[in-house]
């Protein structure tokens, strides 16, 4: 009788977890098709709103987030499935955005930043409003930007239970500071299709998730994890107590984070052992270095960044960046 209910222990154990992979699997196909299909709609049309296409990043963070959180619990195979799909979607994404608002290149032209600069006044509160309580919280679409904590939405906007995780998604030569925000307490952030950019990220009790980033300085200091995508040519200037992760990039330098932003009073580099996930093998990744301590910016590079006003963006952008 002993064996028996031990083995119907185990059993009912065995059961309970193959439930639960079948679930989070068959969560995930929903939302890739969901998403797929809605993307597909709005292709037909030729072109999409700024609104349709807000809440089409919304869903492909979340879900991307989904398809992290689910690595471990999933089998292998399956996960690489998701991975791959998810990609799939991304270009689809990509496409839409590209047809629906065609995307400026690079250049330290003031003329240039004139005709792409958005108004001032404009803001994603004007998005979340609409689509509120349920909406996430986001920031997304800017170009040749100072981004602060005044553009984020109104709290009131954004239900309770979703305001500690931000999106911030498709932005091009901006300047993002979010190093003192107060109207919300943000614990985990998730970045996607960012060029050009200086992220100066808030301190996280959680994680960061990145995804599809090019020629672009992080800022960051976080509790949890630290995660990586599809991405060139970074300077990451980080605090964390576990081993980043990355997948599918390239040309990322890690650097200590700035003690300006700091209680500390000098710099120095933890013993990063970065995880390659493309790069599963006993020599070194390739894809990865530390920043030479020659390189790291100073006290007053990172001051300067932070007293910058609007219209200083591109001298700053132009000394700052990696590939500039």
């Amino acid at each position: 009788m002993e064996f028996l209910s031990k083995f119907l222990e185990r059993l009912s154990i065995l059961t309970f977890r193959w439930s639960s992979f079948f679930s989070t699997l068959h969560l995930i196909v929903i939302s890739c098709v969901d998403l797929q299909t809605c993307i597909q709609q709005a292709t037909q049309s030729g072109t999409a709103s700024k609104q349709t296409l807000d809440d089409l990043n919304l869903q492909l963070a979340q879900l991307s987030k989904n398809i992290v959180d689910a690595a471990g619990s999933i089998p292998k195979f399956d996960q690489r499935n998701c991975e791959n799909q998810l990609k799939e979607i991304e270009q689809s994404l990509e496409r839409l955005r590209k047809a629906s608002s065609p995307a400026s290149k690079f250049a330290f032209k003031r003329k240039a930043r004139e005709a792409t600069q958005p108004p001032s006044n404009v803001s994603t509160a004007s998005v979340t409003g609409s689509v509120a309580p349920k909406s996430s919280l986001t920031l997304s679409s800017y170009t040749m930007k100072l981004v602060t904590p005044r553009d984020l939405p109104d709290p009131e906007t954004i239900a309770p239970e979703l305001r500690s995780e931000l999106s911030i998604i498709d932005l091009d030569s901006c300047i993002l500071n979010l190093l003192y925000t107060k109207q919300y307490e943000i614990s985990a952030l998730h970045v996607r299709d960012v060029k050009n950019s200086i992220l100066l990220l808030p301190v996280l009790e959680g994680s960061i998730i990145l995804h599809d980033l090019a020629n672009c300085v992080v800022v960051v200091s976080c509790h949890q994890q630290f995660r990586m995508h599809s991405s060139q040519n970074i300077d990451v200037y980080l605090s964390i107590q576990s081993n980043p992760i990355i997948e599918h990039c390239n040309g990322i330098r890690f650097g200590p984070y700035p003690s300006a932003f700091t209680l500390e009073n000098d710099q120095h580099v933890p013993g990063l052992a970065v995880q390659d996930f493309s790069h599963i093998k006993s020599t070194p990744s390739p894809h990865w270095c530390m920043l030479a301590e020659g390189a790291w910016k100073s006290s007053e590079d990172w001051q300067s960044i932070l007293t910058l006003d609007a219209i200083d963006l591109e001298p700053v952008l132009q000394q700052a960046l990696p590939g500039v």
